[in-house]
């Protein structure tokens, strides 16, 4: 039988770190594979430079965190903001929103504009989600690449609109 006063001694020694400092990449699910994290990587890169692209002289802000309540990106246009939220799918089914409540329910309070941009699949269940929390202030696509910049240019350009209407 191990004493436990010896086994904190021996701990820090071991490199064993205590439970509440844990990294981020940690909190995720035991079944996500590698494969979905450099898909999710890759894409986050991908629509940075889309962001970059369709709007030079904008800010853009990453959240490096894993956070289930905060989007990725805030672009900010022309002085308004804009939260983006990406989401990658490794199978091209349905795309129900299981992960967005706690951004949602943030987003609701704070009354901000959210655009979620999905790699792949049907976003039909997951636009009814938002559209039942956000109503007009938010938008759910697919964005794939370069081929898919006109909508992403549109729904970002619509919201913007609507924080000016509205101001």
């Amino acid at each position: 039988m191990i004493d436990t006063r010896f086994y904190r001694w021996l701990r820090p020694l071991l490199g064993r770190r205590r439970r509440g400092s844990r990294e981020p990449e940690e909190f995720r699910p035991r079944g996500t594979s590698s494969k979905v994290n450099r898909l999710a990587a890759r894409y986050d890169a991908d629509v940075d430079a889309a962001l970059q692209r369709l709007w030079p002289k904008a800010r853009i802000y990453h959240d490096r965190e894993f956070a289930r309540d905060r989007a990725d990106f805030l672009l900010v246009i022309r002085g308004r903001g804009v939260m983006v939220e990406t989401k990658v799918k490794s199978d091209p089914g349905l795309f129900r929103g299981s992960t967005l409540p706690p951004l949602l329910d943030r987003l609701q309070r704070d009354g901000r504009r959210l655009v979620v941009l999905l790699n792949q699949g049907d976003p039909t269940p997951a636009q009814e989600m938002v559209a039942a929390k956000l109503g007009d202030k938010a938008r759910v696509l697919v964005w794939s690449g370069p081929a898919d910049d006109a909508a992403l240019y549109e729904a970002v350009e619509s919201l913007l609109k609507q924080a000016t209407r509205h101001a």
